[in-house]
């Protein structure tokens, strides 16, 4: 595939074994000193995991903001799958390990290609270069008919470096300006802006408290490693084929929507538009910026983000 494409295939059938997918990461950087990061399997394992971990200004540090999204499919005949995984205290639930065929890092870039019967989609998630937001994008490359998509985030702002057993705030507020759903724990950290770019994109309140959520790094090591999680409720999206679909998380007041520029003689880059997320954009060469960084390991170690 090139050195640009460093991809490991999953065939059918090795939907039971969770070594591999739980013990191999992703790491993704900002170059402000926040991050994303997370195993292939979707599963929370470390206090430093999540999708979006902020740089703020001192004395707030790198705060975990978002961390996670509760992802499932429905298809045309009704049939809902949900494509991450996660672990409680009596139980280790790896949703999609059944349907990912591939993960791979595109020119930096961490994707999963998941199959379902005749449908073929694709999962990017891309830190914005300077800026605290990530976009996480669902494209649609095989399917007859729309898809819809339902992403639940999931929250506990606090430090990374802050045990897991910290209490999530139970009491956000959550404001919505057009498109834009802003939630809001109180002054300590800033808000949280999220909005969805796609065709039919909704959101419904629907408060969870999620409770036990178990980190198995952190127990191995002997840290506290039972944490609880909030959800203010979840997005709804159909994507289709040359239709795709973002969901954007961001600390900023006017989070960009952003395209990926790849080419064979150069490295991924991001590039800020204002193009519709929901259709196919293309790529404005004159306004391409440097990208994150992205590195995947199989490792012990806590991840060191630059």
């Amino acid at each position: 595939m090139g050195d640009h494409v460093r991809a490991m295939k999953w065939p059918e059938g090795k939907g039971e074994e969770t070594e591999p997918l739980l013990s191999r990461e992703w790491l993704v950087t900002n170059g402000l000193g926040g991050y994303a990061s997370g195993t292939l399997a979707g599963v929370l394992t470390r206090r430093y995991h999540g999708l979006l971990v902020a740089a703020l200004p001192a004395p707030l540090g790198r705060v975990v903001m978002l961390s996670d999204l509760v992802e499932s499919l429905e298809l045309p005949d009704g049939k809902t799958v949900g494509l991450g995984g996660e672990e409680r205290l009596d139980r280790l639930q790896l949703h999609g390990s059944q349907y990912l065929r591939e993960f791979s890092l595109r020119y930096g870039t961490p994707t999963w290609r998941f199959e379902i019967d005749n449908f073929v989609l694709e999962k990017k998630i891309l830190l914005i270069h300077q800026q605290n937001t990530v976009h996480v994008t669902y494209d649609l490359l095989q399917g007859g008919r729309e898809v819809k998509l339902t992403l639940l985030p999931v929250f506990q702002f606090r430090p990374h470096e802050d045990p897991v057993a910290s209490a999530p705030a139970l009491d956000y507020t959550i404001t919505v300006t057009g498109e834009r759903y802003e939630f809001i724990a109180g002054p300590e950290y800033p808000s949280l802006k999220m909005r969805v770019a796609g065709e039919g994109g909704t959101f419904t309140v629907d408060r969870k408290h999620i409770q036990h959520v178990l980190y198995r790094i952190e127990e191995s090591r002997g840290y506290m490693s039972l944490g609880d999680l909030w959800s203010p409720g979840y997005f709804q999206v159909t994507v289709s084929v040359g239709r795709p679909a973002t969901i954007i998380g961001s600390t900023r007041n006017s989070p960009k929507p952003a395209v990926i520029c790849v080419t064979p003689a150069s490295s991924a880059r991001t590039a800020s538009a204002s193009c519709a997320l929901g259709s196919t954009p293309r790529c404005p060469a004159r306004s391409q910026i440097r990208c994150s960084t992205v590195c995947a390991r199989a490792s012990t170690t806590t991840p060191k983000p630059s």
